[in-house]
């Protein structure tokens, strides 16, 4: 998995920046989870912020096929939180919204070895 994530990092600072709402996939999950950033919408400083996407393999039994979610990183403490989140009927956070909130949520450390581990490495790699 580190070996992934080291990779996924050398690809993604590599990328040149997409237009806006262009999804640049960062990883897959065994069950088929897709997980994206949209790098236009990254905002650099003490607490970056990227929007994130993930596609889940099958309809919710809330009817979610994909949301967004607006992340902040606290490079200094390794924590990653929401501020903003929507759920989507279609992949790629199309068809109707079902569910949204503009309620930040509490700051939680990362597990290691995940997505939210590189996205953090990512985001942080220039404030630290």
């Amino acid at each position: 998995m580190r070996a992934a994530i080291v990779f996924l990092l050398a690809m993604l600072s590599a990328v040149a920046k997409p237009a806006a709402a262009e999804w640049t996939l960062i990883s897959e999950s065994t069950s088929g989870a897709q997980f994206f950033i949209d790098l236009a919408t990254l905002k650099k400083g003490a607490r970056p912020r990227v929007w994130f996407l993930v596609n889940y393999p099958a309809r919710t039994k809330r009817g979610h096929v994909s949301g967004k979610s607006l992340r902040e990183v606290d490079c200094r403490e390794e924590k990653i939180r929401i501020l903003a989140d929507r759920y989507y009927t279609e992949p790629m956070g199309s068809g109707v919204p079902t569910v949204s909130s503009d309620q930040p949520g509490e700051w939680e450390y990362v597990t290691p070895d995940s997505v939210e581990t590189a996205v953090v490495r990512l985001l942080c790699r220039d404030n630290r």
